[in-house]
């Protein structure tokens, strides 16, 4: 069955919405910033103070780790879904790697990382990715609530992960850019699929986790070659390469979105 039209009062009502939640959010996201200048000297409190802004900010704007349409979900329910975007982020790092490492983007040599750094960098992983997912991603679902097409969610959510990262690396770096916009699209079909955040986030760090645990001093150092290709002083994911491997796995993403409209 369509879903009913909006009255014009109930359009103007939820534009209004929109722009109040996108306004906040843009603060709250400024306030995390703040936050990791002040702590840039210590990376786990300032991913731990920048997670815990997005929580509360997010929270206080309606965003939701599940869909408040349904049950409260149990707990091995939520280890379920985080668990299936936790594969999905893992199996995309090993896909660009194992590509940026074929053509020759990248050349792996072997680490030997201590046990807790692998776990700091789990949980710094995590943590980052939950701020990302309720700023980035889970703000454009609420503002977005009334928006009955899922293609249009994916894409505002590509968008913002892109100018999220222009915002840090400003215009040297376009293809680190494009890279993470094509991220966004991943994370933000997540997004619509489950209607929550648990999916995303796991994805989201199994990504920042396998990307590191592959390339970043895990079990290989990744030795980034000096061209457009490779990404030189972007670092991995800043070279056409990265963006290329990228492309089939945000085609997937928009298509299942495509499908999920279909079959709702």
């Amino acid at each position: 069955m369509a879903p009913k039209p909006l009255s014009p009062a109930e359009s103007r009502a939820a534009a209004s919405s929109a722009w109040k939640i996108a306004f906040w959010g843009v603060a709250i996201y400024a306030g995390g910033r703040i936050a990791a200048l002040l702590l840039q000297s210590l990376s786990l409190p300032a991913a731990v103070a920048q997670a815990v802004i997005a929580e509360w900010g997010a929270g206080r704007l309606g965003v939701a780790w599940s869909d408040p349409t349904q049950p409260v979900p149990t707990t091995g329910a939520i280890a379920r879904r985080a668990g299936l975007g936790a594969a999905v982020g893992f199996g995309a790092a090993a896909v660009v790697v194992g590509f940026l490492a074929t053509t020759r983007a990248v050349l792996l040599e072997r680490s030997s990382p201590s046990a807790s750094m692998l776990v700091v960098g789990l949980v710094t992983a995590g943590l980052y990715a939950m701020r990302d997912e309720l700023l980035l991603h889970g703000l454009v679902m609420r503002s977005l609530v009334s928006v009955e097409a899922p293609l249009l969610k994916v894409l505002a959510c590509g968008l913002t992960s892109a100018a999220s990262a222009y915002g840090e690396l400003g215009g040297a770096f376009p293809m680190a850019i494009a890279a993470q916009g094509l991220l966004g699209l991943v994370f933000g079909s997540l997004w619509v699929r489950d209607r929550g955040a648990w999916p995303a986030w796991g994805a989201h760090t199994a990504w920042l986790f396998g990307t590191g645990f592959l390339m970043q001093g895990g079990v290989f150092e990744a030795r980034v070659a000096s061209t457009p290709w490779g990404g030189a002083d972007a670092g991995p994911l800043g070279g056409m390469a990265a963006v290329i491997a990228l492309v089939p796995l945000a085609a997937g993403a928009l298509a299942g979105s495509v499908r999920s409209r279909r079959s709702a």
